[in-house]
């Protein structure tokens, strides 16, 4: 996954004037407001565990591999998603929404399966400056840091979207998930059993909408991988080699 690299001004500056890149590079910069760079700076979370993750973007065909994730979620689990008990049922109808316009979302994936998911979804249409962010992990993967780093993808990805206004709601026992949204800055209120919170977006730019287009093309390549048998097939064991004492 390509990360993220703020140049250095004066190092651009050093670029031939002829070469185009140089010149791009230079432009670019002055783009970056200092506000943007504490933002991205402040919410660039890292952990050790989650080389074993890939995070990307779902596409429309690998709306199962939602639906599997969705399924595979205890009862405590879906309860704190969905601030109520749910079904099986509920759930695989859930999941064909992941298609619907306006909505994206970003998962934590192990070859093609998702084991944590992030969704953006507009309030009311496509267009609107308000939306809910929705996030959940399996129990069996959490404390890796994939909540962090699913909200720092959505949170540019509305952004982008001339989303301004991002909301949260869920239990009033769902402290992780509080903890999540203060994080990014987000203030909850206690509501009749929920906790309501909202973060505020930033404006996009230039830098955050090619940071996006850039994670696109590697997601959608990473996916192209993860949908191919040989990455779903076991690996074999090393073979030993015996060696004999002459």
């Amino acid at each position: 996954m390509p990360g993220r690299v703020l140049l250095h001004p004066r190092r651009a500056m050093r670029k031939p004037h002829g070469s185009f890149i140089g010149f791009l590079l230079h432009c670019t910069i002055f783009l970056i407001s200092p506000d943007e760079i504490k933002f991205r700076q402040d919410s660039k979370p890292m952990h050790r565990h989650l080389q074993k993750y890939r995070i990307r973007k779902l596409w429309p065909i690998e709306t199962e591999s939602f639906r599997r994730h969705l399924l595979r979620l205890d009862p405590e689990t879906r309860q704190f998603r969905f601030g109520t008990p749910v079904n099986d049922n509920f759930l695989n109808a859930y999941a064909d929404t992941a298609r619907r316009i306006g909505t994206v979302i970003y998962g934590a994936f192990v070859g093609p399966e998702m084991y944590a998911s992030a969704e953006l979804r507009s309030l009311h249409a496509v267009g609107d400056e308000m939306a809910e962010a929705a996030f959940v992990v399996e129990t069996a993967h959490r404390h890796h840091g994939l909540g962090s780093v699913l909200m720092d993808r959505i949170i540019t990805a509305a952004q982008n979207r001339a989303i301004h206004q991002l909301h949260m709601i869920c239990a009033r026992e769902n402290q992780p998930m509080q903890r999540l949204g203060e994080k990014f800055g987000a203030h909850f209120k206690i509501d009749h059993g929920e906790a309501l919170g909202e973060i505020e977006a930033p404006a996009p730019t230039p830098v955050s909408l090619l940071d996006e287009a850039m994670h696109d093309t590697s997601d959608f390549v990473t996916a192209v991988f993860d949908w191919s048998p040989i990455a779903s097939a076991p690996q074999p064991e090393p073979r030993r080699i015996r060696r004999h004492r002459g």
